[in-house]
Protein backbone atom coordinates (compact mmCIF):
# COMPACT_ATOMS: atom_id res chain seq x y z
CA UNK A 1 0.00 0.00 0.00
CA UNK A 2 1.34 3.99 -0.58
CA UNK A 3 1.60 5.64 2.28
CA UNK A 4 1.41 8.61 0.49
CA UNK A 5 -0.94 10.43 -2.26
CA UNK A 6 0.58 12.82 -4.71
CA UNK A 7 -1.05 14.63 -6.62
CA UNK A 8 -0.37 16.65 -10.14
CA UNK A 9 -1.70 18.59 -12.25
CA UNK A 10 -1.12 18.18 -15.81
CA UNK A 11 -2.09 21.70 -17.55
CA UNK A 12 -1.63 20.11 -20.92
CA UNK A 13 -2.56 16.22 -22.12
CA UNK A 14 -0.45 16.02 -24.77
CA UNK A 15 3.03 15.38 -23.44
CA UNK A 16 4.59 14.95 -19.95
CA UNK A 17 6.72 18.50 -19.26
CA UNK A 18 9.75 18.78 -17.70
CA UNK A 19 7.53 19.79 -14.38
CA UNK A 20 5.46 16.90 -14.57
CA UNK A 21 8.35 14.68 -15.20
CA UNK A 22 9.75 16.22 -11.82
CA UNK A 23 6.07 15.37 -9.98
CA UNK A 24 7.03 11.83 -11.15
CA UNK A 25 10.53 11.59 -9.99
CA UNK A 26 9.23 12.72 -6.31
CA UNK A 27 6.46 10.01 -6.54
CA UNK A 28 8.81 7.69 -7.40
CA UNK A 29 11.27 8.51 -4.73
CA UNK A 30 7.85 8.39 -2.30
CA UNK A 31 6.46 5.20 -3.88
CA UNK A 32 3.53 7.35 -3.63
CA UNK A 33 0.10 6.62 -4.87
CA UNK A 34 0.05 9.12 -8.14
CA UNK A 35 -3.36 11.05 -9.20
CA UNK A 36 -2.64 13.04 -12.66
CA UNK A 37 -5.22 16.06 -12.61
CA UNK A 38 -6.45 17.91 -15.36
CA UNK A 39 -8.66 20.93 -15.14
CA UNK A 40 -11.10 22.20 -18.01
CA UNK A 41 -11.15 25.40 -17.05
CA UNK A 42 -14.85 27.52 -17.03
CA UNK A 43 -14.40 31.08 -17.74
CA UNK A 44 -16.84 32.99 -16.09
CA UNK A 45 -17.71 34.92 -19.44
CA UNK A 46 -18.86 31.91 -20.71
CA UNK A 47 -21.91 32.60 -18.91
CA UNK A 48 -22.81 36.20 -20.34
CA UNK A 49 -25.64 34.94 -22.34
CA UNK A 50 -27.90 31.84 -23.03
CA UNK A 51 -26.10 31.06 -26.55
CA UNK A 52 -22.70 31.73 -25.12
CA UNK A 53 -23.49 29.23 -22.37
CA UNK A 54 -25.08 26.38 -24.30
CA UNK A 55 -21.39 26.92 -26.41
CA UNK A 56 -19.06 26.86 -23.34
CA UNK A 57 -21.03 23.41 -21.95
CA UNK A 58 -20.44 21.98 -25.52
CA UNK A 59 -16.57 22.76 -25.92
CA UNK A 60 -16.47 21.83 -22.36
CA UNK A 61 -17.94 18.71 -23.00
CA UNK A 62 -15.44 17.81 -26.37
CA UNK A 63 -12.54 19.11 -23.82
CA UNK A 64 -13.29 16.70 -20.91
CA UNK A 65 -14.29 13.63 -23.16
CA UNK A 66 -10.79 14.39 -25.37
CA UNK A 67 -8.87 14.39 -21.66
CA UNK A 68 -10.42 11.36 -20.64
CA UNK A 69 -9.19 9.65 -23.25
CA UNK A 70 -5.90 10.18 -22.10
CA UNK A 71 -6.27 8.19 -18.83
CA UNK A 72 -4.00 4.79 -20.45
CA UNK A 73 -1.47 7.35 -21.39
CA UNK A 74 -1.13 8.65 -17.95
CA UNK A 75 -0.76 5.21 -16.28
CA UNK A 76 1.75 4.20 -18.91
CA UNK A 77 3.70 7.31 -17.72
CA UNK A 78 2.89 5.48 -14.44
CA UNK A 79 3.92 2.20 -14.96
CA UNK A 80 7.50 2.98 -16.56
CA UNK A 81 8.21 4.89 -13.04
CA UNK A 82 6.75 1.91 -11.72
CA UNK A 83 4.08 3.58 -9.62
CA UNK A 84 0.23 3.10 -8.82
CA UNK A 85 -2.14 5.96 -9.23
CA UNK A 86 -5.48 7.46 -11.21
CA UNK A 87 -6.33 9.78 -13.66
CA UNK A 88 -9.14 12.60 -12.81
CA UNK A 89 -10.53 15.36 -15.36
CA UNK A 90 -12.22 17.69 -13.86
CA UNK A 91 -13.98 20.77 -15.16
CA UNK A 92 -14.46 24.08 -13.30
CA UNK A 93 -12.04 26.87 -11.50
CA UNK A 94 -8.83 25.33 -11.63
CA UNK A 95 -8.12 26.89 -7.87
CA UNK A 96 -11.29 25.46 -6.23
CA UNK A 97 -10.90 21.95 -8.41
CA UNK A 98 -7.25 21.44 -6.88
CA UNK A 99 -7.38 22.90 -3.59
CA UNK A 100 -10.54 20.18 -3.46
CA UNK A 101 -8.65 17.41 -4.24
CA UNK A 102 -5.55 18.75 -1.96
CA UNK A 103 -7.62 17.64 0.77
CA UNK A 104 -6.81 14.09 0.74
CA UNK A 105 -3.39 14.50 -0.88
CA UNK A 106 0.04 14.95 0.98
CA UNK A 107 1.76 16.66 -1.54
CA UNK A 108 0.31 19.12 -4.86
CA UNK A 109 2.91 19.60 -7.44
CA UNK A 110 1.81 22.52 -10.07
CA UNK A 111 4.08 24.09 -12.83
CA UNK A 112 4.59 27.68 -12.61
CA UNK A 113 4.60 29.65 -16.47
CA UNK A 114 7.77 31.95 -16.22
CA UNK A 115 7.44 33.61 -19.55
CA UNK A 116 3.47 33.85 -19.82
CA UNK A 117 2.33 33.99 -16.79
CA UNK A 118 -1.92 33.32 -16.22
CA UNK A 119 -2.14 36.50 -13.95
CA UNK A 120 0.31 38.77 -11.43
CA UNK A 121 2.21 36.85 -9.37
CA UNK A 122 -0.26 36.52 -5.86
CA UNK A 123 -3.34 36.38 -8.06
CA UNK A 124 -2.61 33.54 -10.64
CA UNK A 125 -3.42 30.21 -10.28
CA UNK A 126 -0.95 28.80 -8.90
CA UNK A 127 -0.66 31.67 -6.05
CA UNK A 128 -3.83 30.87 -5.03
CA UNK A 129 -3.81 27.37 -4.93
CA UNK A 130 -0.68 27.98 -2.69
CA UNK A 131 -2.76 30.30 -0.49
CA UNK A 132 -5.55 27.84 -0.38
CA UNK A 133 -3.93 24.46 -0.29
CA UNK A 134 -4.30 22.48 2.80
CA UNK A 135 -1.65 20.31 1.29
CA UNK A 136 2.09 21.61 0.74
CA UNK A 137 2.52 22.59 -2.51
CA UNK A 138 5.46 21.66 -5.08
CA UNK A 139 6.15 25.26 -7.53
CA UNK A 140 8.17 23.98 -10.66
CA UNK A 141 8.77 26.65 -13.32
CA UNK A 142 8.31 25.43 -16.60
CA UNK A 143 11.57 25.81 -17.84
CA UNK A 144 13.22 23.70 -14.86
CA UNK A 145 15.86 21.89 -15.79
CA UNK A 146 16.79 19.84 -13.38
CA UNK A 147 18.57 16.45 -13.57
CA UNK A 148 17.79 15.09 -9.88
CA UNK A 149 14.68 15.18 -7.79
CA UNK A 150 14.73 16.35 -4.02
CA UNK A 151 18.49 14.89 -3.45
CA UNK A 152 20.10 18.15 -2.46
CA UNK A 153 17.31 20.44 -0.57
CA UNK A 154 18.03 23.98 1.40
CA UNK A 155 15.69 24.93 3.75
CA UNK A 156 14.60 28.08 4.55
CA UNK A 157 13.85 28.70 8.28
CA UNK A 158 12.34 31.86 10.18
CA UNK A 159 10.21 29.81 12.61
CA UNK A 160 7.10 30.94 11.16
CA UNK A 161 4.23 29.11 10.90
CA UNK A 162 4.06 29.13 7.22
CA UNK A 163 7.96 27.68 7.49
CA UNK A 164 7.18 25.05 10.06
CA UNK A 165 4.04 23.46 7.81
CA UNK A 166 6.36 23.38 4.56
CA UNK A 167 9.31 21.51 6.64
CA UNK A 168 6.40 18.99 7.84
CA UNK A 169 5.06 18.28 4.29
CA UNK A 170 8.92 17.90 3.32
CA UNK A 171 9.69 15.54 5.95
CA UNK A 172 9.50 12.52 3.85
CA UNK A 173 12.07 14.00 0.62
CA UNK A 174 13.81 15.18 3.52
CA UNK A 175 14.77 12.08 5.12
CA UNK A 176 15.81 10.54 1.67
CA UNK A 177 17.85 13.59 0.64
CA UNK A 178 21.56 13.06 0.72
CA UNK A 179 22.37 16.62 1.90
CA UNK A 180 19.89 19.13 3.97
CA UNK A 181 21.56 22.68 4.02
CA UNK A 182 18.83 24.64 6.88
CA UNK A 183 19.15 28.26 6.23
CA UNK A 184 18.38 30.15 9.88
CA UNK A 185 17.20 33.97 9.53
CA UNK A 186 15.92 36.08 11.81
CA UNK A 187 12.62 34.42 13.58
CA UNK A 188 9.49 36.01 12.68
CA UNK A 189 7.56 39.03 14.77
CA UNK A 190 5.02 37.51 17.35
CA UNK A 191 1.92 39.69 16.05
CA UNK A 192 0.11 39.83 19.66
CA UNK A 193 3.27 40.94 20.92
CA UNK A 194 3.51 37.87 23.38
CA UNK A 195 6.83 36.97 25.19
CA UNK A 196 8.57 33.86 26.66
CA UNK A 197 6.93 31.55 24.01
CA UNK A 198 8.34 27.88 23.90
CA UNK A 199 10.84 28.06 21.16
CA UNK A 200 11.44 24.82 18.70
CA UNK A 201 15.07 23.35 18.31
CA UNK A 202 14.73 22.74 14.82
CA UNK A 203 18.15 20.76 14.54
CA UNK A 204 16.95 18.58 17.57
CA UNK A 205 13.71 17.82 16.21
CA UNK A 206 14.88 17.16 12.25
CA UNK A 207 17.12 14.76 14.23
CA UNK A 208 14.64 13.03 16.08
CA UNK A 209 12.83 12.21 12.63
CA UNK A 210 15.71 10.85 10.97
CA UNK A 211 17.02 14.18 9.29
CA UNK A 212 20.44 15.19 9.73
CA UNK A 213 21.16 18.97 8.65
CA UNK A 214 23.78 21.63 8.14
CA UNK A 215 22.84 24.95 9.51
CA UNK A 216 23.96 28.46 8.53
CA UNK A 217 22.93 32.07 9.48
CA UNK A 218 21.42 33.41 6.96
CA UNK A 219 20.68 37.28 7.47
CA UNK A 220 20.83 38.79 4.46
CA UNK A 221 19.02 42.53 4.07
CA UNK A 222 15.55 42.17 3.92
CA UNK A 223 15.38 43.69 0.08
CA UNK A 224 17.76 40.97 -0.84
CA UNK A 225 16.56 38.08 1.47
CA UNK A 226 15.03 36.47 -1.63
CA UNK A 227 17.52 36.98 -4.14
CA UNK A 228 20.45 35.18 -1.62
CA UNK A 229 18.39 32.65 -0.60
CA UNK A 230 17.78 31.58 -4.53
CA UNK A 231 21.68 32.25 -4.63
CA UNK A 232 22.36 29.94 -1.59
CA UNK A 233 20.55 27.50 -3.18
CA UNK A 234 22.57 27.34 -6.10
CA UNK A 235 26.18 27.30 -4.11
CA UNK A 236 24.43 24.36 -2.31
CA UNK A 237 23.58 22.72 -5.65
CA UNK A 238 20.35 22.13 -4.49
CA UNK A 239 17.38 20.84 -6.59
CA UNK A 240 14.53 22.13 -4.13
CA UNK A 241 14.19 24.86 -1.75
CA UNK A 242 11.64 24.39 1.34
CA UNK A 243 10.00 27.15 2.41
CA UNK A 244 6.79 29.09 3.71
CA UNK A 245 5.09 30.88 1.68
CA UNK A 246 2.86 33.99 1.95
CA UNK A 247 4.49 34.69 5.22
CA UNK A 248 2.92 38.79 4.55
CA UNK A 249 -0.80 39.38 3.39
CA UNK A 250 -0.35 39.15 -0.46
CA UNK A 251 -1.70 42.50 -1.00
CA UNK A 252 1.69 43.39 1.13
CA UNK A 253 3.98 41.22 -1.31
CA UNK A 254 2.44 42.43 -4.31
CA UNK A 255 2.60 46.46 -3.27
CA UNK A 256 6.19 45.91 -1.25
CA UNK A 257 7.32 42.79 -2.70
CA UNK A 258 8.26 39.83 -0.97
CA UNK A 259 10.60 36.34 -1.01
CA UNK A 260 7.24 34.51 -2.14
CA UNK A 261 6.67 36.83 -5.10
CA UNK A 262 10.84 37.29 -5.86
CA UNK A 263 10.92 33.75 -5.93
CA UNK A 264 7.68 32.99 -7.99
CA UNK A 265 8.78 34.88 -10.64
CA UNK A 266 12.48 34.54 -10.53
CA UNK A 267 13.41 30.92 -9.33
CA UNK A 268 14.70 28.40 -11.61
CA UNK A 269 14.49 25.53 -8.74
CA UNK A 270 11.10 23.55 -7.45
CA UNK A 271 9.70 25.58 -5.07
CA UNK A 272 8.54 23.48 -2.00
CA UNK A 273 5.94 25.74 -0.25
CA UNK A 274 3.11 25.96 2.47
CA UNK A 275 0.99 28.56 3.69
Amino acid sequence: MAPYDVLIHLRRTDALTPAVRLGLALAAKLSAWTCGIHVVATAPAAYASPEAVALQVHEADDMVATAKVRRDWWLAALAEKKLDGEWIVSQGDTVEVLCHAARWSDLVVVERPQLKPDAPTGWGVVSRTVFASTAPVVVVPDSVSCTSAATRIVVGWNASREAALAIRGALPLLRTAESVVVLAGEPVENPFGLRHLPKLDLRAWLRRRGVEADYREFKPPAKERASALLEAAHAASADMIVMGAWGHSRITELVLGGTTRHLFQQSDLPLLVAH
